[in-house]
């Protein structure tokens, strides 16, 4: 049965740790996605990370 985990990483610079650290514990990234949310001053992009594992 397959195991499933979504992410929240709120900043692009901790994308790649992020998957580097759930790949060693034998996670594999299925999807990536990006969203923005806020006004002119407060603009955020939250980057969604959705890991499989199993059969």
């Amino acid at each position: 049965m397959k195991e499933w985990q979504c992410i929240v990483v709120g900043h692009h610079n901790n994308v790649a740790k992020t998957i580097a650290d759930w790949e060693a514990q034998g996670w594999k990234l299925h999807t990536y996605n990006t969203a923005g949310m806020g006004g002119t001053w407060n603009y955020t992009v939250n980057h969604y990370l959705l890991f499989v594992r199993g059969e």
